[in-house]
This record gives C-alpha cells, structure tokens and sequence, in this order.
C-alpha cells in the first residue's frame, strides 16, 4: 500500500471518529435536557361547603277549602277560578228566604218567652206561682234564647267571606245548584309568598346542625336556570318516612316578579352543609380522574420530590356518591395528596413529571 493510500484511509478514520464523537455527545445531551412531562394536579382537602341539591314541590303558603256552615241553594257567586279575591270580601250567597223565616220565629218565640218570664219573675215574689212552674219558664225563655241566637248565626253563614286574601284556585258549584254544608265549594291559596318542601335522606340529615339552618339555600326553576331564589327555613319533621326514610324540610320564598310560579311546580334546592367537621370526612375529586380497569377503580397520586417534580404512584381507591361536587372518596386518598386531573392515559407507575401550577 503506498503511503499516499495510508494517507486517505488515515484521514477518513479520523473524520469518521469525528463524526461519532459529535453524534454521542449530542444524543447525550439530548438525554440531559429531555423536558419533564407536566401534568396537572388538584390537592386533596376538606371542602368547607358541600353543596347539596334536591328535588323540591311548589305550594302556596296558605291554602284553605271553603264552604258554607249550613245547607242551601246558591243564589249569588261572585267569583269564578283565577280570580283575585282580599280578605273579607263576599264570595258567594245562599238563599235566605227559609233562614230569615226561621228567624222572625226564633224571634217570635223569643219575645213569647221572654214576656212570659218577666211575669213569672214579679208573680214569684208574691208567691202566686210555684217555684217549679218559675223554673219551666226560666228554661223555655233560656232555650228561645239559644234558638234566636242559632237562627242569627246561621243566616250569617248563608255569606261566604275569603278568609284572607288570595286567588280562587277551584271552584266546585256554579250558581243555582245546591250545595251540602258537608262539601267544598271552593279552594283559596295566598299567592304571596311560596312553600318549598324537599325530602332529605338520613345521611345527609345526620349532618345538619340546628345552628347551621341558616346557611344559604336557594331555587331553581326549569326555564329560568340562571337564577337563584333565596329561601328561608321553615320547620323540618322529626319523624321520617317509612317508605323513603327521608325527613320532610319546609323553606319560604317570596312570590317572584320575575315568573308565573305556581302550586304543584317542581323546584331544585341547593343548600350548603359546613364539612369542616372533623366527623364529617368528605373527601372529593373530579368523576375523570377515578379511572378503573380489572384490577379495580384508582388514581394517579404524584409524590413530591421538589416543589416543581415528582413521580407517579398508582392508588387503589374506593368510591361512593356522585353529586356537584364530583365523586365521593371514602378510602384511598387523604388531605394533602396530589391527584393527577388530567393526560391519566399517559401516565404509569414511577413516571417522573413536572408539577403544573394548580388553579
């Protein structure tokens, strides 16, 4: 081989050793600087306000089922259903005629009586009459007193009056018809101001504090979702169902101005129960990091090693309700853990990545 050949194949050696130098060194520092894979992270804790909704009834706040105290036919309706009616004022009329000829004879019978008796009183002192006979008539003056007063008493209830203002939600008779003292003529709800009512299960009633009925709890009616009408509690049973085993809560709200609400309507309530409690270990996630495949439901955790690192730990966990919130942990995690919220599927056990800023 001529020194001029050595000379060539020397110089491609050495620029081929180059060439793998440079190539290693890069690939090594391609190693070096690989970024961490950031994930995002949601720390565990005890919420301060668990927020509950439920399933609510409209009702009015007063209602009441009108009808007359006596027996008659109707002479005069002066309503009819959906109207507005104030307190007092006159609803309907029976016919009178048989009442005020009942009584012009309690009456008659009255004065009879009461004449007779006050002879009886100045014959008494006298002694030209018995003391038994005084008696009877005593008796027959106190029994035309009853009669008169009955008599009197029942022409007023030939007027039927609304007891409180209101709208005339049904009416059963029309005019002319006659009606029983033993039946309904009509019904009559205060519009004013509503009844909410709502049935609570006994795990979430164990919960509630006599001093926290007064947290905010509001409603929400279909077709107007965006806004909240406050309600303020009313009374709550202290018996529950026997079917349900839930407890019967009652709220007051104003009428709305904004809405045609009404009596029978569906409503959804939202409360907020205090789970600071120390007894009350309500621990919750978004339902999308509870992941779950044949080995069970889990969670990626991420173990700090700094403050902006840490490596992935897959968590065995146990479930229990779905709400608002998100899904209930009842085993698994506790405060402080770090709950990877999103990429779980490109997450595995040991993997080391950068902690994103939570929020």
């Amino acid at each position: 081989m001529t020194p001029k050949t050595l000379l060539k194949l020397s110089c491609a050696g050495m620029a081929l050793l180059t060439l793998m130098a440079c190539s290693n060194e890069e690939a090594a520092m391609a190693v070096k600087e690989a970024p961490l894979k950031p994930v995002r992270t949601m720390t565990v804790s005890l919420g301060g306000v668990s927020l509950k909704s439920f399933t609510g009834v409209v009702d009015a706040i007063k209602t009441a089922e009108l009808g007359f105290r006596v027996s008659g036919e109707l002479k005069s309706v002066n309503i009819k259903e959906g109207s507005e009616v104030k307190q007092g004022q006159v609803i309907a009329t029976l016919d009178q005629t048989d009442f005020k000829i009942t009584l012009d004879a309690s009456q008659a019978e009255f004065d009879r009586a009461s004449a007779e008796f006050k002879r009886a009183q100045s014959l008494i002192t006298q002694g030209a009459i018995s003391t038994a006979d005084f008696e009877k008539l005593k008796a027959q003056k106190s029994n035309a007193t009853a009669q008169l007063q009955s008599a009197k008493q029942n022409l007023k209830y030939t007027v039927l009056k609304a007891p409180f203002s209101g709208i005339i939600a049904k009416q059963y008779f029309s005019n002319f018809e006659k009606i029983s003292s033993s039946v309904s003529f009509a019904v009559i709800q205060d519009l004013s101001a509503f009844e909410v009512k709502i049935n609570i299960p006994e795990s979430v009633m164990i919960k509630i504090k006599r001093d926290e009925e007064d947290r905010p709890v509001y409603a929400v009616f279909d077709g107007n979702q965006d806004k909240h009408y406050p309600l303020v509690f009313k009374e709550v049973s202290t018996r529950s169902d026997e079917k349900t085993q839930t407890y019967a809560v009652k709220f007051v709200m104003d009428g709305p101005k904004d809405i045609n609400l009404l009596p029978g309507m569906s409503a959804r309530v939202y409360a907020e129960l205090n789970v600071h409690d120390k007894a009350i270990k309500e621990i919750f996630v978004p339902a999308h990091s509870v992941l779950e495949d044949s080995q069970g439901r889990f969670v990626y955790v991420v173990n700090e090693k700094s403050e902006t690192k840490g490596d992935i730990e897959r968590r065995a966990v146990v479930v229990g309700e779905l709400n608002e919130n998100g899904i209930l942990i009842l085993q698994g995690l506790d405060v402080g853990d770090r709950v990877v919220t999103a990429g779980m599927s490109k997450m595995s056990p040991g993997l080391m990545v950068r902690i994103m800023a939570e929020g």
